[in-house]
């Protein structure tokens, strides 16, 4: 039995390096469709490897080096010939040859995507287009939940930039409602239903104060709201940050400070009591109103 184990570990032990597990610090692009000629590509928190951002119609390389150096450097090719960097996945092999050819590039473009996976040795691109909208859904604020589901209706809808189709901004009320499921919890969607676009923090429960990276897909993890008050949410699809301020901190519920503004007729509203539960019409104490444009007042009612 310990020669039979003696064996296994000497196979083991002879394995081709490139079966390991690639654990790369840095990357790098170069090539013609480099315009820059080398860019670094940026870590995400995962351990994957993203570019964002123009590419020339031409070759480009991956390297784990900012220069060539000769018996230093490898290049992460692709296992096939005309192998192109828009791609659903294709998986590469390491080589020290700089003549080996790279991916390519057919046209010129100002948007290109793609990620490196070490673990799966696998490269995949994209054409990243905009989104018509981005969403908030979850329990952080009024009628978002009940003590059961989430509302997927009731997500409220952020402002896209005019400038930058790939920018948006939302500004609203967040806390921490009492009989709602997940409560103080938020996720971000492209579209008003559950999926197929999708936007998550990497790690469950990140407090959305301290956010500075989002992903699209992957497990369905959410934010969470530390602090109740008005936030404004900056979110970049191209480049998958998010950066989120705390505006105004949640006032304490006093008849002085109470706001007693009442929507316009003309607009559909919706009433909250201060669990977040829906009601049919306004009753007396303090109400939560929202409108369909996605305003937020609390009204007092004597």
């Amino acid at each position: 039995m310990q020669h039979i184990f003696y064996i296994i570990l000497v196979v083991v032990f002879m394995l081709p390096s490139e079966t390991k597990a690639q654990n790369y610090d840095r990357l790098w692009a170069t090539g013609t469709a480099v315009p820059q000629g080398t860019v670094e590509l940026a870590k995400r928190p995962d351990g994957l490897f993203r570019f964002a951002g123009a590419l020339n119609a031409g070759e480009l390389k991956i390297m784990t080096t900012e220069t060539f150096e000769k018996g230093t450097t490898m290049f992460l090719k692709p296992q096939l010939v005309d192998s192109y960097l828009i791609n659903n996945g294709l998986r590469y092999t390491l080589t020290s040859d700089e003549t080996q050819p790279g991916w390519v590039v057919s046209f010129q473009e100002d948007t290109y995507r793609f990620l490196v996976d070490p673990v799966n040795r696998k490269v995949t691109g994209e054409l990243m287009l905009p989104w018509n909208e981005v969403l908030i859904a979850g329990s952080a604020f009024v009628g978002g939940s009940n003590n059961v589901e989430w509302n997927r209706n009731a997500m409220l809808s952020f402002e896209r930039d005019h400038d930058n189709p790939y920018l948006f901004t939302w500004t609203g009320e967040l806390g921490i409602f009492d009989n709602v499921v997940e409560p103080g919890r938020f996720k971000l969607e492209g579209q008003m239903t559950w999926g197929p676009r999708e936007l998550h923090p990497y790690v469950q429960d990140e407090d959305i104060l301290e956010a500075q990276y989002m992903r699209q897909g992957g497990d369905d993890t959410k934010w969470r709201v530390s602090k109740a008050g008005t936030y404004r949410i900056v979110v970049d699809l191209f480049y998958e940050t998010i950066h989120a301020e705390l505006v105004r901190k949640a006032n304490t519920l006093s008849p002085t400070n109470i706001e007693t503004v009442i929507p316009e007729k003309e607009q559909q509203v919706e009433y909250y009591d201060m669990n977040g539960m829906k009601m049919q019409q306004l009753r007396r104490g303090i109400n939560i109103v929202r409108s369909s444009d996605g305003t937020i007042h609390k009204v007092m009612v004597k």
